[in-house]
């Protein structure tokens, strides 16, 4: 490896670790609270040295929330139309494991969201993630009144089960979803060998 490439590769490692040091101080406080110096003290750098990466606050945040597009592209590439609500506590589950194991993705939706409080619009994730949601429902039944409130209540469990669980780990939001679901739809019971 050249002296170039040796200088890219650290580059980037210093812009994810920028990333995953900014995710931190946003999943915690929020877009207005966060901190560019706690967020530079977090990785024992100056200022100077993260608007090195990043020009602004405000494009910290832009590239976290642009994570939020590959989550609901994998989701979307993982799940097989199998039938209804049960596929909705698969996608609920998915997007609370991935909340969940990745800062970067709960700070993501804590910055969509304290931009949604600002704006008349829906956060696009959730619009993306409601549209996803319909179309698994649409696949196993025929759509009508009811397979709108299901996407509804996914969006629902899954804010709910955000805004109510520890920052900025989001600790325990999985099986809180899981149990939520399990509360209000619950899943249908194996037969038991024997």
């Amino acid at each position: 490896m050249n002296g170039t490439n040796k200088k890219q590769a650290r580059s980037q490692r210093t812009y994810q670790l920028a990333l995953e040091s900014a995710a931190v101080e946003f999943a915690r406080y929020g877009f207005a609270d966060a901190s560019l110096l706690r967020m530079a003290d977090r990785m024992n750098l100056t200022k100077g040295a993260l608007y090195g990466h990043f020009r602004s606050k405000e494009e910290i945040a832009s590239s976290l929330v642009a994570l939020l597009d590959g989550v609901l592209e994998n989701l979307a590439a993982r799940s097989a139309p199998a039938g209804g609500v049960r596929e909705l506590r698969l996608l609920s589950g998915s997007v609370a494991d991935a909340i969940e194991s990745d800062v970067r993705i709960s700070a993501a939706l804590r910055l969509a969201f304290d931009g949604a409080q600002r704006s008349e619009d829906t956060p696009e994730f959730l619009t993306s993630l409601r549209r996803h949601a319909l179309e698994l429902l649409s696949a196993s039944e025929e759509p009508d009144e009811r397979t709108r409130v299901l996407a509804d209540l996914l969006i629902v469990v899954l804010v709910g089960a955000y805004y109510t669980a520890p920052a900025p780990e989001r600790a325990g939001m999985s099986a809180r979803v899981q149990d939520m679901w399990d509360l209000l739809a619950p899943a249908p019971q194996l037969p038991v060998d024997g």
